[in-house]
């Protein structure tokens, strides 16, 4: 495994909302605040358009203007079980499924609404993973970056607790040469994960040691 850095985690944005909201709340939270479209989009697509808004629009100067695209992956343990026991009820009843409630309960729908919303146009990867969901992401994210199919990713991790409904929205990328700060090496990188899963801050910039 290499020993020197090669991630760099520089900016993150978090949404949280209360388990006690209904889909059509959390609808108008997102409309009234990023004025996108948002219509028959789930609840899980709709808290990741808020974290990547946020990251756009709070640390847009942190994105770099390179000649390779910008890329995103993005990792859950769950889908949308809302609108999956809505779909398999519409079968049952023989009832016509909506086409889009059919998009939203494929696995990297939201990702799909992101790229388009946001203009994504690198590689575009969407993972179910139970344990070290960030952890999975940044291995996948080093790969497309060591093949230079792109230099600066969004990584986007879901999270749901007794309480509330969580999305992360985190921007990193290959990191440069010479750099001074903290160094997560790779054994550790399930504290970031377990940051996440006690909803606990996340000091940046951090650098991340290569997995490979």
């Amino acid at each position: 495994m290499n020993s020197d850095p090669y991630l760099t985690l520089i900016a993150y944005e978090k949404v949280s909302v209360s388990n006690e909201l209904s889909d059509k709340d959390i609808r108008s939270l997102v409309k009234n605040e990023t004025n996108l479209s948002v219509r028959r989009l789930d609840t899980f697509t709709l808290l990741s358009l808020l974290a990547v808004y946020r990251l756009f629009n709070n640390s847009s100067e942190l994105f770099t203007l390179s000649s390779k695209p910008l890329s995103l992956y993005s990792a859950a343990e769950y889908l949308s079980v809302e609108l999956f026991q809505s779909v398999i009820m519409s079968l049952k009843n023989n009832e016509s499924i909506k086409p889009f409630d059919f998009i939203s309960t494929v696995g990297n729908a939201a990702n799909f609404y992101i790229t388009k919303e946001f203009n994504i146009k690198g590689p575009n990867i969407f993972i179910g993973a139970s344990d070290q969901p960030f952890l999975k992401s940044c291995a996948l994210a080093e790969m497309d970056f060591l093949e230079d199919h792109s230099s600066q990713g969004i990584v986007i991790v879901w999270s749901i607790t007794e309480r509330s409904r969580q999305c992360y929205a985190f921007i990193i990328e290959k990191c440069e040469t010479g750099i001074t700060g903290k160094t997560i090496n790779a054994d550790n990188y399930l504290n970031i994960d377990e940051l996440i899963k006690e909803d606990l801050s996340i000091t940046t910039p951090a650098y991340i040691q290569s997995l490979f």
